[in-house]
This record gives C-alpha cells, structure tokens and sequence, in this order.
C-alpha cells in the first residue's frame, strides 16, 4: 500500500470514529456532571444537540459534496507541486491555522458574520455539547478561504485530515471546567480548554480573546490572548439567559435588520452591516475594543489587533 492509499485508509478510519469519539465524550461528561453535581443544563444541552443536528444536515450538501469537490479541483491548478512531503504537512499546518485564526477573527469583527458565529456564543454554559452550537445559516461563508490551502498546493487529503483531527480537538476544548480547567505546560503548545472558554467569556477582558483553536501562537503573535485572571462568566453582552432553538438562531438577525431600517443613510446601513458588533454611527463606544479600552483605562494607541 502506497502512501496515499495508507492516507485515504487513515482518514476514512478518523471521519467514521469522530461522531462516536463525540457521543462517547458527550456521554461521559454528562454522567460525571449528574454523579459530581447532580444537575445540568437540560434546556441549553437539548437545544446544542439539535441546533448541531440541524447545523450539520442544512450545511451537508454544500460543505460535503460542493466543496468536497472542489479541493480536487482548485489543487489541479495549484501553485507549487509540494507532494506528501514534511514541508507540506508543516505548510498544510500553518496555513490552516491561520486561516482558521484569520476567519474566527472577522466572525468577531464583521457583524453580519457576528449573526452567524454568535450562535456559538450564546451558551451560557460550558459544556461538550456547546461545540455542536453553530448557525444552520452559516453554509459557506469564510470556509471558501481554506481553498487557499490547495491552491498553494497541499494535497486536499492533508487538509481533510487536518480538519477532522482539528474536530477532535475542537469537541475537546468545549468540555466543562469541572472536569478539566487549566493544563499549565500544555498551554504553551495548544489551545487547552480554559484557554477557549475565556474566548466564550462575556467578562469584558475576556471579549474577542483567544481566537486560535488549536494553538494559540497566532493570538500571542497579534495581541489577541489573554489568560485566566477572574473566573468566566459565559454567554454574550446581550445573551445572559438560556434560549431557545429558534431565538437562538435568528435574535441577532432581528437586532441587525432594526437597526439597519433606523439607520438615516446606505452609509449608516452598511456600516451596521459591515463594522464590528456595538458599533453605531458615530459611537463606537459599545465594540469590544472601547469596552476594553473603558475597563482598562488605556491609551488606545497600541498598533496591535484586539490589543487592550
């Protein structure tokens, strides 16, 4: 068996253990929070579960089949021939997670994608099942960046394989705090769970923080990490209750067309489509940058993105 073939028997192997390493872990956690604590969010994990369900069937024909397709192809006009060589899975590795870095950071700074990302944020409680907590709205959208992957010449099969081993993780680093908070070492290597669940935190520190989902050099390098200072307190500025699955999916679209229709101006109007969340014409005081800058009582002038 060849290298690629030993690939494809290895990634086909992962894509089918995924959905049950994710039950599993679901599983447990739930059985040591009811054993540990004898409570959980029934509510909020009910509407994670469907709300992933749903997320996972709307987005299935275009994330599994069109764009499935398309790596092949975009990589048939690649840049550079790099093969199966280390430098192209080091290549295949930094450019994922930075673009995975990159796009999470405009989900945060451009509002229109804020209403689809804020799904994600609007869980008040940590816990696995919050990974599944994604817009069924969001089919597309900043994915087509990870086209730049092939283009550049890694094979696609590298980047499936990274995608789902970043899956694993990414159900990992959702697990609640009680069962693992910090992991000290490994914080320097990887994103750790108390690492992303400050990036879930509504303390004002904590906003726009920790963008990285697997290793958090990228969030070092631009001035976007932060460490535990004060305990999390998880949900969105205006999200500070549990919701339901359809309040869940649109509120943030309601706020955005009300504003959009009070605007005076198309400037006005794109600008509530396109500046970041908290941002009105001429007031900028509610974004997460002023709220920091507020808190923290600094000069604003710092040069670095996200900086405090």
């Amino acid at each position: 068996m060849n290298n690629t073939s030993s690939l494809e028997h290895f990634f086909s192997q992962l894509k089918y253990w995924l959905p049950v390493f994710f039950i599993t872990l679901i599983i447990l956690e739930t059985a040591f929070l009811l054993i540990r604590f004898g409570k959980m969010s029934v509510k909020e994990t009910k509407v994670n579960v469907l709300t992933g369900l749903t997320a996972i069937l709307a987005q299935s024909v275009v994330k599994m089949y069109f764009l499935t397709g398309l790596y092949p192809a975009v990589y048939e006009h690649r840049i550079w021939d790099i093969g199966f060589t280390l430098p192209a899975w080091l290549l295949g590795f930094f450019l994922y997670t930075f673009i995975q870095f990159a796009t999470h950071y405009f989900y945060h700074k451009v509002r229109i994608f804020w209403c689809l990302h804020e799904v994600h944020h609007s869980a008040i409680h940590m816990n696995t099942t919050t990974g599944l907590r994604n817009s069924i709205f969001d089919i597309v959208s900043l994915d087509i960046f990870f086209l730049l992957i092939p283009l550049i010449g890694v094979n696609p099969l590298i980047y499936f394989i990274l995608y789902t081993l970043n899956k694993f993780w990414g159900s990992l680093i959702h697990i609640n705090e009680s069962i693992i908070s910090r992991v000290p070492f490994l914080e320097y290597i990887l994103v750790t769970p108390s690492i992303h669940h400050i990036h879930h935190a509504r303390n004002i520190p904590y906003l726009d923080k920790n963008y990285g989902e697997i290793i958090p050099w990228y969030d070092k390098l631009f001035g976007t990490y932060a460490s535990t200072k004060e305990k999390p307190v998880y949900g969105t500025l205006q999200v500070q209750h549990e919701l339901g699955f359809w309040e869940t999916q649109v509120h943030e679209f309601k706020k955005l067309v009300q504003d959009i229709r009070k605007a005076k101006n198309w400037k006005h109007k794109l600008g509530y489509i396109f500046m970041p969340p908290g941002w009105h014409p001429g007031d900028s005081s509610g974004t997460a940058y002023s709220l920091q800058k507020e808190y923290a009582g600094k000069d604003p002038a710092s040069g670095k993105i996200g900086s405090v």
